[in-house]
């Protein structure tokens, strides 16, 4: 409104004054200012609020924000005088109930930590105040808008501050239980969110009421209010005394009352939420005296109003629960609710939350001292420690009773199973009442024959509870154990481990077998299982339903306990076999017929089988009873001793249950337990010398020393033998026949490996005085029986002749050769299940020595036409025993074939091993003796020393006799081309001939000049004076080529000079070609190591930049030698001479790579070659990035003039007057160029014998010409790099290995994988090397290949070492994948390219390999 209340004038000068005082008296505003600081926080902006509304009676109030205003309205009553005046003073509130919040009328204050402006508007209001006089109003003097409501309105001071008010409004939505506390408020709405508390119906006991939050009835809170009640005396003086109210103020204060809310969490509040959360079960609202940034309470330590009021609350809360167990109008469920008042708290919390939640609680326990406060499970209610809480579970089992008289000592009534489990353990904590745990059910469970319960429901939750509790794995195996089975017919539980579960199918066929075993079996009841089939399929649709999922969890328990299905036939033998021997007297045939029916169903017989033996008495397997197969151990054993071990004759005297088959495949299998022979026995001697110890070792065949790790001398032998009255028997029988211990070894060796596996060796041990033992000896050490089968003959040998072990050899792969030399044991007894005991009996399974063999072979050298086969023979034995022997074997047999004539050659000649080779042929040594070619293949050749081919004395012997200076036939230049590559230096030394350019066998002092394959020119057209000056090197090493005497005779190259056969005939003007005028200008500055050498390619380098280009047709050269004609006329494509390049009109690609070939030669130096390559067709920038990046460059000169056309410097090429010749040849192309040279090649890293680079460089002959497909005599070129100065050319075609594959007839499957019509694929390996594999349909691999776009006629090849040795070892299954000069894909086999290196054609380099064709050569390709 317009108008202010005549009130408002007399409030605010009050106000005024106050404040004039104030600021005249800084030392009385201080407390002030500072009080009012103490309440500037965010967080308590709402609660401050709503409090003032709930005192003017509203019932809903909201909450928003309008632009960047706080707003908060309710619809309680407007201001009167009195509230107003209060609104404006500070440090005295008119709030006299103490479960207001009103303190020292700083309230309504907490809004200036919003902003610094509050505005309040009320229908009879419109006021703001200040911060600088914070209750000091200031009438708007606007018009009111009709809103019976109240506003107050705060400009935000800034973002932080709307942040935390944000927060603190999100804590409200959060914990909104305040609104419970007020007297009229009970609904907020929060930004565009409500809080709203409505009541249900009325609580369990009175002045309690059931309540829920925004309508949600399911999470309903129980409200109890006490009765109104007094302060204390020393409570109101501490109240007077926090209100400031002076002795002579008579102020009232009316008893109050104390909240709890159940369900709510355990803080306190003062209506509003204080910082104060405890773990009591329930929230507490009371007037708590609040410390001044009303944040907590006071400390109940120094506040007797706190202590006084928390007491209080425990009173209530142990009154609701009593009086709600006691409500007998409640199910004994509902009454059960009441045990979540308990409060559980910390004890040990020091804390202020800990002491007033342990006030509370301590109320609580005096309250209930004494009193019955355990529910039963009948509803009655008895004191403390008078019941027990059982699993529910138990209690839906059987009656309270049953339970009571079998799970508690005391026969305790049980708590009533409906209190939580929570409760429960919350009366435990308090120790009110004690409970059953899990172990405690178990072990009843293990221990007591429980009475089966009425109903299959019923046995159904103990079942259901077994399961749930043996989840865990500590409990896994308790199951097991467990008497929860109900058996037929029987009116208590069993455990699994008792009871069989039969199905309806018998397991035996013969009614009365199965009437004999079923007599003794205690099984499963089927009415039980057929409960559980037929719940589980409601089970399987209802499974969130207890009733439900019962049935699954028992027929988890039931596969658990091994009772799941049929019980495998074993146990239910067992089952049988337990009830069967435990009877006190039982007859001989049924004994039989047990045994007989374990054989017919193959069952593992256990400790619960008993045999009878020929004495009438029972054993059980483990006693050592033995079973007489065929009857031949009945001679071998003394009768006192078969009485007691022996089995009983009417085992296999009568077959009534089983086949006689089948009972000796029982017993053969080992399940029956019998023993085939008598067993070894443990058996203890003493020591009491440590000499002794020391001969006991040397004894058992021990080579090391004891060790002893006590200071006493008494040591025990821990042994195994046969009883030592089956020792004199056997020696009583030798006597008169020593083959009886053949007949003793056949029958120990017949019984399985186990039988003696274990007590083959012994141990010593030594005896500590504290009486513990330690071994002594680490190693081997034999039984008593291995030692003293050892000594008796007792194996047969491959005739029957009895020997002992020693003389006996065992067949190996490395005593084979000798099967027809030495003895070796019967092939009855030569088992590989009998290997470890014939090894430890000392059988040899090594070979003597090679003695025997080589005799043979030296009876046969005898003769000069022994027979093939018996030689053969004997060098195959002899190769086994070189792939297996030792080195001493190795080196015996070596030094016979190195002194004697041991070798059979293919030319029919005894010789030694240093005499013949495995191979020669025509490029070896002419007569040369070879190693029959049917025994080529054998290892022995290569140990005894056989060399590959003939030595270098042989291949120089043969070369002396070549006739001087004559040309070689084709068959002998091969031959010296493979030699001179073998033995270079000893040839040119010893022989002092070299092979010349023209295949001449020549004196090495007429040679002027040398070819090699990194100085390769063109020279088929030279004359044959050159070719005869000329010695060929293309097959020797660059680290040969680089050393004496090789590196004395000056390369051909730099002495040829080419001269035009005529002059050029320029077509039109000369081509624009920058690359080359930049690439030039920039070389006159580079800097090299030598002055000399810098001169020379800076000279090189003017011409260049002064060159200019004409396509000129026709072009012909004649090669010059120390200015004489050296050859005919030929074609050439490309001629730089007189600083005017001249070129035949050629595609741009073709001159990409002759044209930067014939610059780079000029100046002979590699990287300046491949910066020509680089630059062709390159912008300037381009080039001259280029080059200042990789090479050395002086400080830029001005360009250089070009010259006069008739200045001009000798070049490699003049015009000459000469014919040209019609089949001229294009020239070479430099051996230099590697595949890294290339930048589309692949990158391999350089160094040492980890790389390898195959370099084939372009052949000059027609066959190649021919394989290139080009008649004109150019020179195919690689893909080029640059078309243009700008843009880079690409060939729009397919990998090299989708071509491959197309021209192969293979369809394209994925990237990776491509299929053949019959059934063949070709598919991506990264596992190897080679990276691409061809198979058949079957899946063999046919061949691995190595891919790479690269044409080897065009430039070099890098590949790795790896690479390069796969194709050497395996030439058949290796292949590389290459492209053809006219970019079609081809298959280069590694047979072509070791032929083709064998031809001489190959160069392989220690650094680096490089593979170079040196004459007319096509690469082979195989399809």
């Amino acid at each position: 409104m317009s108008q202010q209340p005549p009130y408002f004038d007399k409030i605010r000068e009050n106000a005024a004054r106050r404040w004039t005082q104030l600021e005249a008296d800084p030392e009385l505003a201080g407390p002030w200012h500072q009080l009012f600081a103490q309440v500037q926080s965010p967080r308590h902006v709402l609660s401050e609020l709503l409090q003032n509304a709930d005192d003017a009676g509203a019932t809903t109030a909201s909450v928003r924000f309008e632009g960047n205003a706080f707003v908060f309205s309710h619809n309680g009553e407007d201001f009167a005088e009195e509230h107003f005046a209060s609104l404006c003073r500070f440090g005295y509130s008119n709030k006299r109930a103490l479960h207001t919040i009103g303190f020292r009328g700083i309230g309504f204050k907490s809004t200036f930590s919003l902003g610094d402006k509050v505005e309040l508007r009320s229908p009879t209001l419109s006021v703001a105040f200040r911060r600088a006089r914070f209750t000091e109003p200031v009438w708007l003097g606007e018009d009111a808008s009709g809103d019976p409501r109240t506003h107050v309105q705060v400009e935000l001071k800034d973002g932080q501050r709307r942040t935390e008010l944000e927060k603190n409004l999100q804590e409200w939505l959060k914990s909104p239980y305040s609104l419970v506390f007020f007297r009229n408020i009970r609904h907020i709405e929060i930004g565009e969110k409500e809080i709203r508390w409505t009541h249900l119906r009325p609580g369990p006991v009175p002045d309690t009421e059931w309540m829920a939050l925004n309508g949600s009835e399911e999470d309903a809170f129980l409200v109890a209010r006490s009765e109104p009640e007094a302060f204390p005396a020393e409570a109101l003086a501490e109240i007077r005394n926090e209100r400031l109210l002076t002795s002579e103020q008579d102020v009232e204060f009316p008893p109050c009352r104390v909240e709890i809310v159940l369900g709510a969490p355990g803080r306190l509040y003062v209506v509003l939420p204080t910082g104060v959360e405890t773990q009591l079960p329930f929230a507490c609202n009371a007037p708590f005296i609040q410390d001044p940034a009303r944040f907590k309470i006071k400390p109940p330590e120094t506040s007797p109003t706190n202590r006084w009021l928390l007491a209080r609350a425990g009173k209530l809360a142990a009154s609701v629960m009593q009086s709600w167990l006691q409500a007998g109008d409640l199910t004994v469920a509902e009454r059960a609710e009441a045990y979540a008042l308990m409060p559980d708290v910390d004890g040990e919390d020091f804390s202020p939350e800990g002491t007033c939640a342990a006030i509370v609680q301590g109320a609580f326990s005096d309250a209930i001292e004494g009193e019955s406060i355990l529910l039963t499970d009948s509803g009655r209610l008895v004191a403390a420690r008078r019941a027990i809480a059982y699993p529910r579970h138990l209690l839906d089992v059987w009656p309270e009773e049953v339970v009571s008289n079998y799970f508690d000592v005391d026969k305790r009534p049980a708590l009533a199973r409906d209190v939580s489990h929570v409760a429960t353990q919350t009366l435990q904590d308090w120790e009110l009442i004690s409970s059953c745990n899990r172990d405690h059910v178990f072990t009843v469970l293990q221990r007591h024959a429980l009475p089966r319960p009425q109903t299959w429901a019923s046995l159904l939750r103990l079942w259901d509870y077994v399961e749930s509790m043996t989840q865990s794995y500590s409990y896994r195996n308790e199951s097991a154990s467990l008497r929860i089975v109900p058996v037929q017919g029987a009116s208590e539980l069993f455990a699994p481990t008792e009871v069989a579960r039969i199905g309806e199918r018998k397991l035996l066929q013969s009614e009365s077998d199965w009437a004999f075993l079923s007599s003794y079996l205690r099984t499963v009841d089927g009415g039980w299982i057929r409960f559980l089939s037929e719940l589980a399929p409601q089970g399987r649709q209802q499974t969130s339903a207890r009733e439900a999922s019962g049935p699954q969890a028992a027929l988890a328990l039931l596969d658990r306990i091994g009772l799941g299905s049929t019980s495998e036939i074993g146990k239910i033998i067992e089952q049988a076999a337990l009830t069967f021997f435990r009877q006190q007297r039982v007859n001989i045939p049924d004994c039989i017929r047990f045994a007989q029916i374990c054989a017919k169903l193959n069952i593992v017989a256990g400790k619960f089988l008993r045999y009878v033996t020929q004495d009438n008495r029972l054993h059980a397997p483990d006693d050592g009873v033995v079973f007489d197969v065929d009857g031949a151990l009945q001679d071998l054993l003394p009768e006192a001793w078969q009485a007691g071990r022996l089995l009983h004759k009417g085992y296999s005297e009568k077959y009534q249950s089983c086949t006689a088959e089948e009972w000796k495949q029982w017993f053969s299998s080992g399940r029956s337990g019998l023993d085939g022979f008598p067993r070894l026995k443990a058996k203890r001697t003493s020591l009491f010398q440590r000499a002794a110890v020391v001969r006991e070792i040397e004894r058992r065949g021990g080579t090391g020393k004891p060790t002893y790790g006590y200071v006493t001398n008494q040591f025990i032998v821990e042994d195994w033998d046969f009883d030592e009255e089956l020792w004199r028997y056997w020696h009583f029988l030798a006597k008169e026949d020593e083959r009886v211990w053949g007949r003793v070894a056949e029958a120990l060796m017949r019984q399985a490996e186990s039988f003696w596996s274990k007590a083959m060796t012994a141990r010593i041990v030594q005896i500590a005085t504290t009486g513990t033992t330690r071994s002594v000896y680490y190693d081997t050490l034999q039984s008593d029986w291995i030692l003293k089968f050892r000594e008796l003959p007792c194996l047969p040998d491959t005739r029957g002749f009895f020997h002992k072990p020693a003389d006996l050899t065992r067949r190996t792969p490395e005593t084979e050769p000798l099967l027809d030399v030495e003895p070796f044991v019967g092939i009855r007894f030569d088992q590989e299940s009998t290997r470890p005991l014939l090894v430890a009996l000392g059988v040899r399974d090594t070979p003597t020595g090679p003695e025997h063999l080589i005799s043979r072979l030296r009876a046969l050298s005898k003769s000069a036409t022994p027979p093939i086969s018996e030689v053969e023979k004997w060098y195959r034995r002899l190769d086994q025993m070189v792939a297996h022997g030792s080195t001493a074997v190795v080196m015996n047999i070596r030094v016979a074939f190195g002194t004697e004539a041991l070798v059979f050659t293919e030319q029919s000649e005894w010789v030694t091993a240093r005499a013949v080779f495995l191979n020669a042929d025509e490029e070896d040594v002419p007569g040369a003796a070879t190693v029959r070619s049917a025994l080529r293949d054998l290892m022995l050749w290569s140990r005894v020393g056989v060399a590959e081919r003939p030595t270098a004395e042989l291949a120089i012997q043969w070369l002396n006799t070549l006739p001087s200076g004559e040309s070689l036939p084709p068959k002998d230049q091969k031959r010296v081309r493979a030699l001179l590559a073998r033995h270079a230096l000893r040839i040119w030394d010893e022989c002092q001939h070299w092979l010349s350019l023209g295949n001449e066998w020549v004196p090495v002092e007429g040679l002027r000049y040398s070819v090699a394959m990194r100085s390769l020119v063109a020279w088929e057209h030279l004359h044959d004076w050159v070719k005869r000056e000329t010695g060929d090197f293309r097959q020797l090493p660059v680290d040969l080529l680089d050393a004496a005497p090789f590196s004395n005779l000056p390369s051909l190259a730099e002495h040829i000079e080419d001269r035009f056969d005529r002059s050029p005939q320029p077509l039109g003007h000369p081509r624009a070609a920058p690359w080359i005028t930049s690439a030039g200008s920039t070389l006159t500055r580079i800097q090299l190591a030598t002055a000399e050498e810098t001169e020379r390619v800076r000279g090189l380098a003017e011409e260049l930049a002064s060159t200019r280009w004409f396509v000129s047709p026709g072009l012909q050269t004649v090669p010059y030698v120390k200015g004489v004609p050296a050859g005919v006329p030929r074609r050439t494509p490309v001629v730089w001479t007189d600083r005017t390049l001249y070129t035949e009109d050629l595609p741009i690609p073709k001159l990409a790579r002759l044209v930067p070939d014939v610059l780079g030669k000029t100046f002979m130096n590699a990287d300046i070659a491949a910066a020509l390559n680089y630059s062709f067709g390159r912008s300037v920038d381009d080039v001259v990035a280029y080059l200042e990046e990789n090479f050395s460059l002086a400080d830029e000169q001005p360009a250089p003039t070009p010259a006069d056309d008739d200045a001009h410097a000798a070049t490699p090429f003049q015009a000459q007057d000469a014919v040209a010749s019609e089949d001229g040849e294009p020239p070479g192309l430099s051996a230099e160029p590697s595949g890294l040279e290339n930048p589309e090649a692949d990158r391999v890293p350089a160094g040492g014998d980890s790389e390898l680079t195959a370099l084939l460089e372009t052949p000059t002959s027609p066959s190649l010409r021919d394989l290139e497909g080009d008649d004109d005599g150019d020179l195919p070129a690689p893909a080029p790099r640059r078309a243009t100065s700008n843009s880079q050319w690409r060939p729009n075609k397919q990998d090299i290995i989708e071509r491959f594959a197309t021209k192969a007839g293979f369809q394209r499957v994925d990237p990776h994988r491509f299929r053949h019509a019959d059934g063949s694929t070709l598919a991506k390996d990264n596992s190897g090397v080679f990276n691409w594999e061809r198979r058949t349909r079957s899946g063999e691999v046919v061949r691995y290949y190595w891919a790479k776009d690269h044409c080897l006629q065009d430039e070099a090849l890098q590949v790795e070492a790896a690479l390069w040795s796969l194709i050497d070892a395996q030439p058949d299954t290796h292949a590389l994948i290459l492209a053809d000069p006219q970019g079609g894909a081809i298959e280069v086999s590694g047979a072509a390219l070791k032929r083709m290196r064998e031809e001489g054609h190959l160069g392989i380099y220690p650094a680096t390999y490089r593979l170079a064709i040196r004459n007319d050569l096509e690469v082979a390709s195989s399809e």
